[in-house]
C-alpha cells in the first residue's frame, strides 16, 4: 500500500496550489475524479478587453503551468472508502488504496442547474443564456448570436439567496463576473446596451475600482424579475419596481447562476462526516487532520480560491510538523 503525507481529493485550482506549495517538502498525492485537471477554471476565459479586469483566469492557468511538473496525480478515479484511526487515513478508489497522514478536500463547486427555476424559461428558447453559456460563446469566439441583439438583460442571483431552497447565502463572484461579461460584450458591440437586476452589488476585492466604473454605465434596477416571456423577436422581462410591476423588452437576458456543492463534495462531506454549511458546503475539522479549501468550503473567486489554498498549506506543514 503506498502511503503519503497528503492526499489532495480534487484537482482543480485549489487542489493543484495546495500541492504545488508543498512540493519539495512532503510527499503528496492529487486524486481527481475526471480525466483531467483544472477543474471548473478550465471552461474559464480571459475577460480582459483593451485592460485587465482582474478576473484572475491568468492566475489560474499559472497554476496549471506549473502543475504539468512535478505533482503527483491519478485522474480518472474518485474515493471510495475512508477510514481512520492512530493518525492514519485508509482511503481507497474503485482501484487502489492509500494510507495517508493528512486529506485535503478541494471537491469544488459547480453552476446551479438553472432548469429548476422553470420561470426563466432557460433550455426552452434561443434567447436567455446562461453566463456560463456566454462564457463558452468569448472561449471560443462563437458569438454570431449576440452580434444582432442590441438590447441585453442580466439577472443576478439565480440560484442563491434564496432561503427557502435553503440557499440563502450570496455566491460572492455573480456581481463581478456578470459586469465583466457585460464588458467584454460591450466591448465587441459597443452600440448593446445593457440593463443589469440585483438584489444587492457584490463587487468587493481585487479590481473593484474598474468594476464601480462599469457598474455606473449600465442601468441598475435592485429587483430581481420575477417571470421572462419570449417570442421570436425578443424577451420580456416583468419585474416589480418600486412597488409597480412593469415589463421591459430585450433582445436576450443573461442569467448570472450561482454556485452550490458538486457531487464530490457532497460524497466527501459523508465519507469523511463532516459538517456542513448552508447550501451543503464543507466545514473542515483540521485538527484531525481532515483540511478542505476552494469552493468545497463556499462560492469563492479564482483569486480568493489560490489565497486560501496557499494559506492552508502552510497550515499542513504545521501540522505535519515540518
Amino acid at each position: 500500500m503506498e502511503r503519503f503525507d497528503v492526499l489532495v481529493v480534487g484537482g482543480g485550482i485549489a487542489g493543484l496550489t495546495v500541492a504545488s506549495a508543498l512540493e519539495g517538502t512532503a510527499s503528496v498525492l492529487v486524486l481527481e475524479e475526471k480525466e483531467f485537471l483544472g477543474g471548473l477554471a478550465r471552461e474559464l476565459s480571459c475577460k480582459a478587453t483593451n485592460r485587465c479586469l482582474r478576473c484572475g483566469v491568468c492566475r489560474a492557468v499559472e497554476v496549471l503551468r506549473k502543475a504539468s511538473f512535478g505533482i503527483h496525480s491519478i485522474t480518472g478515479e474518485s474515493l471510495e472508502s475512508v477510514s481512520w484511526g492512530k493518525g492514519v487515513f485508509h482511503v481507497a478508489t474503485n482501484h487502489r488504496a492509500f494510507a495517508v497522514r493528512s486529506v485535503v478536500l478541494a471537491t469544488g463547486a459547480v453552476p446551479f442547474r438553472v432548469e429548476e427555476f422553470p420561470r426563466y424559461l432557460w433550455g426552452r428558447k434561443r434567447r436567455i443564456f446562461t453566463g456560463f453559456e456566454l462564457e463558452k460563446k468569448l472561449k471560443s469566439g462563437n458569438l454570431e448570436d449576440f452580434a444582432s441583439f442590441s438590447s441585453c438583460a442580466f439577472v443576478q442571483c439565480v440560484g442563491s439567496r434564496s432561503s427557502k431552497e435553503r440557499r440563502g447565502y450570496c455566491s460572492q463572484v455573480c456581481c463581478r463576473y456578470a459586469l465583466r461579461l457585460v464588458e467584454n460584450l460591450r466591448f465587441r458591440f459597443p452600440e448593446t446596451s445593457c440593463d443589469l437586476y440585483y438584489m444587492d452589488l457584490q463587487i468587493f476585492g481585487d479590481g473593484e475600482k474598474d468594476l464601480r466604473t462599469i457598474a455606473s454605465s449600465v442601468s441598475l434596477f435592485r429587483s430581481l424579475p420575477f417571470a421572462l416571456e419570449e417570442d421570436a423577436l425578443g424577451v420580456t422581462v416583468w419585474v416589480e419596481i418600486e412597488g409597480k410591476v412593469v415589463k421591459r423588452r430585450y433582445d436576450a437576458v443573461v442569467l448570472s447562476v450561482g454556485l452550490v456543492p458538486s457531487s464530490g463534495t457532497r460524497r466527501a462531506g459523508e465519507l469523511f462526516r463532516l459538517p456542513q454549511k448552508e447550501g451543503g458546503f464543507l466545514v473542515p475539522r483540521p485538527e484531525d487532520g481532515i483540511f478542505a479549501c476552494g469552493t468545497a468550503t463556499g462560492p469563492k473567486d479564482i483569486v480568493s480560491t489560490i489565497g486560501e489554498a496557499e494559506r492552508l498549506a502552510e497550515d499542513l506543514l504545521r501540522f505535519l510538523g515540518g
